[in-house]
């Protein structure tokens, strides 16, 4: 009996060591490895032209035939003709008057200036002086009459009048108030119609003889008119300067920097309500940087500055474009602001008319430029999110090799180096899955611009399909990747000008595949 035992013991051992191992034997036969072939999108995106521009301020998105317009806000400077005043007026008079007969002397005087030719004035403000020398040991007196200068007073109108005493031997200087007096020459003035301003003056000399003399020295000073009628020389109003800033965009500049504008229009717009021709003369515009680099200029041809003339009451335009100036250096330079300056003179041609102090000048100058243009290594950044969830990131570390695709669809024409830098949730740089093996290239790829005629035209999209392999130090990386920076630097197409349109649009897709090995711990 306890043989039996013991013998039933030892079965149930040996059938145990058995079972065993016809276990682990089936373990083998239905929990097989094997290779599955898993597919994840990187990225997809549709780029527009206007959304690479960055539509702003300065940039309108034209939906017909340009993609943009250009334009600068309007820079322009009005200047009051208040300025006409002071020594262009100054006029003088030196004479001695002497006593013939008994002890009074009259006399009249003209004070005039060859290039002055005044009909009517409003005078704002102004001053008579007169230098009295009295050469006698006599006391004498004087009274000076203006007729032709008059203002009203209460109902009346008073005519300028003044007067006073002057010692033996003295030298006197005396002035009288020309403002808010009216000008008009008088017919009965002498020498009409010789122009000029007409002094009556009378000198009584106490107990004069024949001989006695008193000198006089007549001068107008100062003088501001806010009217006057009739002819003078023309009028340097001085330098003018206006300063705008933020003309071009901050946001596109480097953009701007390396396109060739094929159309670009610069207007110059005079207007004045002057009765005079008014010359602007030295009108130039300049860029400004703010880190204190050299001004440009923007060339007219070959120089610097342009004179014009603006017609009496009228206004005049003057059209630049890219046959006569630089105006695409000018832009390409992107100055943080333009300064506009000229000289105004009135009057260049010397001819008789009207002005009026609150007459006012104004010019202004604006930049039109459409996008028919040429570019060269211009550049735009974006960054996308990596969707990768953690259950394919944990696969991918177990890859045996993978690789990506990048499907492109070009509508626009413009070839564009694409630079795809793969980086961690803190953008530290992982590595660049664009390699070029063909242009043996390990960072950038070349994608074609889309197909043009000779005008520029896009006529067909350009497609592309480029694969690139990973190596296993790449694999791990990608599990790691959070962000894909892409990099543009865009060229047009065989440097050709091309047609660029709102709406012209890259596609560009970006699809991994990865080759894992797979176990029944998988499922």
């Amino acid at each position: 009996m306890e043989i039996l035992i013991r013998s039933k013991f030892l079965f149930i051992i040996i059938l145990s060591i058995i079972f065993l191992a016809c276990s682990e034997k089936s373990k083998n036969i239905f929990d097989p490895t094997f290779d599955n072939k898993i597919q994840f999108s990187l990225s997809e995106k549709n780029y527009l032209m206007e959304d690479i521009i960055k539509r702003q301020s300065q940039i309108q998105v034209d939906s017909g035939r340009y993609l943009l317009r250009f334009t600068t806000e309007e820079i322009k400077k009005d200047t009051v003709i208040e300025t006409f005043t002071a020594d262009f007026f100054e006029m003088s008079l030196d004479t001695t008057f002497q006593v013939i007969v008994g002890d009074t002397i009259v006399g009249d005087l003209i004070v005039s200036r060859d290039s002055v030719a005044i009909q009517e004035a409003e005078i704002s403000s102004g001053l008579m002086v007169f230098r009295f020398r009295n050469y006698t040991n006599k006391n004498a007196f004087f009274r000076i009459i203006f007729p032709s200068f008059v203002r009203q007073t209460g109902s009346g109108i008073d005519t300028l009048k003044a007067g006073g005493a002057l010692l033996p031997n003295q030298n006197l200087v005396y002035q009288t108030d020309l403002s808010n007096y009216t000008y008009r020459i008088s017919p009965s003035q002498p020498g009409y119609p010789s122009p000029g301003f007409w002094i009556r003056l009378i000198i009584a000399i106490q107990n004069g003889t024949f001989g006695d003399s008193v000198g006089v020295l007549s001068k107008v000073e100062d003088l501001k008119l806010s009217r006057m009628k009739g002819k003078f020389k023309p009028f340097n109003l001085g330098v003018k300067n206006q300063i705008l800033e933020n003309a071009l965009s901050r946001d596109i500049s480097e953009f701007i920097q390396n396109v060739t504008f094929d159309s670009v229009l610069v207007l110059i717009k005079g207007s004045t309500s002057v009765k005079f021709p008014v010359k602007l003369k030295n009108f130039s515009i300049k860029g400004i940087f703010k880190d204190g680099r050299t001004p440009i200029n923007l060339m007219f041809g070959n120089r610097i500055s342009i004179d014009t003339v603006l017609p009496k009451n009228g206004s005049t335009t003057l059209k630049f474009d890219n046959t006569n100036s630089n105006i695409n250096f000018f832009l390409s330079k992107v100055p943080d602001s333009i300064k506009i300056t000229s000289e105004m003179i009135i009057n260049p041609t010397y001819e008789s008319g009207e002005i009026y102090s609150n007459d006012t000048i104004h010019f202004s100058s604006i930049i039109n430029a459409w996008s028919r243009f040429t570019v060269t290594d211009a550049e735009w950044t974006d960054t996308l999110e990596v969707k990768i969830s953690t259950d394919s990131r944990e696969k991918i570390k177990k890859a045996k090799n993978a690789s990506f695709s990048i499907y492109t669809e070009n509508k626009i024409a413009f070839e564009s180096l694409l630079t795809g830098l793969l980086v961690d949730s803190l953008y530290r740089p992982l590595f660049y899955l664009t390699k070029d093996l063909i242009r043996q290239n390990d960072s950038t790829l070349l994608l074609n611009g889309a197909i043009t005629d000779l005008s520029g035209n896009v006529i067909a999209p350009r497609f592309q399909t480029i694969r690139i392999p990973l190596n296993s130090s790449e694999l791990e990386k990608l599990s790691r990747a959070y962000y894909l920076i892409q990099k543009f630097s865009l060229s047009t197409t065989e440097r050709r000008l091309a047609e660029i349109h709102a709406k012209d649009n890259v596609k560009i897709r970006i699809t991994g595949q990865a080759v894992i090995s797979l176990t029944g711990d998988d499922f």
